[in-house]
């Protein structure tokens, strides 16, 4: 990959239900004013970790990506552990998915119980392009990195006056004028990790960056400067919406601005389009996760294996059939996509632990301190409210380490160590 087909996917792996789920889903949790410093908060916090990604991307430039970092850090386990943790984050598939199908209903005015059939749809499509290859991939990401820009400005331009209304709600909340209670901003905070989550994921796809001791950094800082431009100006635009009486509450929310501007139907079928690109984002890094995991070891074999055009299929379509289980538990269970979102990100969470253990190993000097001591902070007030959810990821973590000690007794058996 280029320098730009780089960014191009490290954007639309990081877009997509961030852009548009999740300002719905953050105002059913609090108001306005704890929604917009939630958003900057997260931005603010994630600031050190895009650097670590940085320096190890440039370490580190292979397609093992976040279990490298895990196995510079505490050694081979560590990349047993990444493996586990990010597949027991599979549910993002499917939370992805439910958020295209919410849009894609309300697109087609259809009965709300035909969700759960929609996502079928979109993980369906999602796939297809996948077995497709990179460069279907690849075409995806552009088309809807070119929706993304059209959408913003159309959105911007005809809601300038509920930006503007949004802006006036920081000072206010930052005075204590505006309500704010801490245990919801928290949530918000939390849920909000969300819409940074791509560039852990994007770790797996820098074996196939052209010059990677130049574009690492360049692909990293220019998709965190894109990012969290858009969020924020979607952030200001929705919070001034939902004070001015614009109900926008749900993963599909954003719909009910997209309503109010000109041509709504044709943007809502470009935000489905944004969606499915994200999802075959996701599907793809997970599917090269898998792939790689496999020669390693750590899951069957036959999940290692390479079609004709180098496309990990057998891995494709494990993820496929995952992701159609969960889709149907959600149905069965009524699990909300807010409690899908919450699962995956402390599941990073733990993730990027090993990921700053890993740069406070390589680095030197006062960056050290710096960023380890940021990205410290930011993760300590990330985990700190998922009381005992963290068995979860704690329990990934130990399954990991117990299949990587099991393999090394098995070598020394064998006479191969």
């Amino acid at each position: 990959m280029t320098l730009w087909r780089g960014a191009a996917l490290a954007v639309s792996m990081v877009i997509g239900s961030g852009l548009l789920g999740l300002p719905g889903l953050v105002l059913e949790i609090g108001n306005p004013y704890e929604a917009v410093l939630g958003w900057i908060l997260i931005s603010l916090a994630v600031f050190p970790l895009i650097r670590i990604f940085a320096t190890l991307g440039l370490k580190f430039p292979t397609s093992a990506g976040l279990a490298r970092y895990a196995e510079a850090a505490v050694g081979p386990w560590g990349g047993y552990a990444v493996a586990y943790l990010v597949f027991g984050s599979v549910p993002g598939i499917p939370a992805l998915t439910l958020i295209g199908a919410e849009y894609v209903q309300r697109l087609f005015s259809l009965p709300f119980d035909y969700v759960p059939f929609l996502a079928v749809l979109v993980v369906t499509a999602m796939t297809l392009f996948n077995l497709a290859g990179v460069r279907a991939v690849s075409l995806v990401n552009y088309a809807a990195l070119g929706v993304l820009v059209l959408l913003l400005l159309v959105i911007s331009i005809f809601n300038l006056d509920f930006f503007v209304t949004g802006l006036s709600l920081l000072p206010q909340a930052l005075s204590g004028e505006g309500s704010v209670e801490f245990e919801r901003l928290w949530t918000i905070a939390a849920l909000l990790f969300w819409a940074f989550l791509g560039w852990g994921s994007f770790s797996f796809s820098l074996g196939e960056l052209e010059s990677p001791e130049k574009n690492v950094p360049r692909v990293y800082w220019l998709s965190f400067a894109v990012v969290v431009f858009i969020y924020l100006l979607l952030a200001f635009t929705t919070a001034g919406a939902e004070v001015s009486g614009v109900s926008l509450k749900g993963a599909s929310g954003l719909a009910g601005l997209v309503e109010l501007t000109p041509g709504g139907d044709l943007l809502l079928l470009l935000i489905v389009i944004v969606l499915v690109a994200n999802a075959s984002s996701w599907n793809f890094t997970a599917s090269r996760l898998l792939y790689s995991a496999a020669n390693e070891g750590i899951f069957p074999a036959s999940l290692g294996k390479l079609s004709g055009r180098s496309i990990p299929v057998k891995a494709l379509l494990a993820l496929y059939a995952v992701s159609l289980l969960l889709i149907a538990a959600t149905y069965v269970f009524k699990v909300p996509i807010s409690a899908m979102v919450l699962i995956v990100d402390q599941n990073f969470v733990f993730l990027y632990a090993f990921v700053v253990l890993s740069y406070w190993k390589l680095e030197t000097g006062w960056k050290r301190w710096v960023f380890t001591g940021l990205s410290l902070v930011s993760l300590s007030f990330l985990v700190s409210g998922f009381s005992w959810w963290v068995l979860y990821p704690l329990l990934l973590v130990g399954v990991g380490y117990w299949r990587s000690v099991k393999k090394k007794g098995s070598k020394e058996e064998s006479g191969e160590v």
